[in-house]
């Protein structure tokens, strides 16, 4: 099923920092740099529970000619940042279609930047907007095996 698809990555990468000012100078710049850029930013969020721990998010879109076209920049990309990853959800693409493929992985601990703690990626139909105010991230347009669909 060849033609022209979109897909997103979502990346959900925790970090542990003493303060959000040394996350942002000394630690997201390699992230950064590992995933070849972000097209949006990053939203981070410190968690209650543990303040010296960071949650970054953002999301990559991408034009792909055939859905498994994803899979090996993606790969590139979360093996840039740790070589200990569990990924799931490639079988399915055997039938030509992308549905939901990711990977998880949790770092041994470092001291030098960037200090990776559990890190996501998904990969999914569609293309997601800039985060909403509210820190949403919309869906802009959800492509399926059978065409483009407009989003609820």
């Amino acid at each position: 099923m060849d033609g022209v698809f979109s897909a997103h990555v979502n990346w959900s990468i925790y970090v542990r920092t003493s303060n959000k000012r040394k996350l942002l100078e000394v630690h997201v710049p390699p992230i950064t740099q590992a995933l070849d850029g972000v097209e949006f930013g990053w939203q981070v969020i410190t968690e209650d529970y543990n303040p010296g721990l960071f949650r970054l998010v953002t999301f990559q879109n991408f034009k792909i000619a055939r859905p498994d076209d994803i899979i090996l920049p993606v790969l590139r990309r979360a093996f840039r940042l740790s070589s200990s990853w569990s990924i799931f959800g490639l079988g399915d693409m055997e039938s030509g279609a992308l549905r939901h493929a990711g990977g998880h992985c949790t770092p041994k601990h470092s001291n030098k930047p960037p200090s990776l703690a559990p890190m996501l990626f998904e990969i999914q139909p569609g293309t997601i907007g800039p985060m909403s105010p509210d820190g949403g991230w919309p869906i802009l347009e959800l492509q399926t095996p059978a065409g483009l669909m407009e989003p609820d």
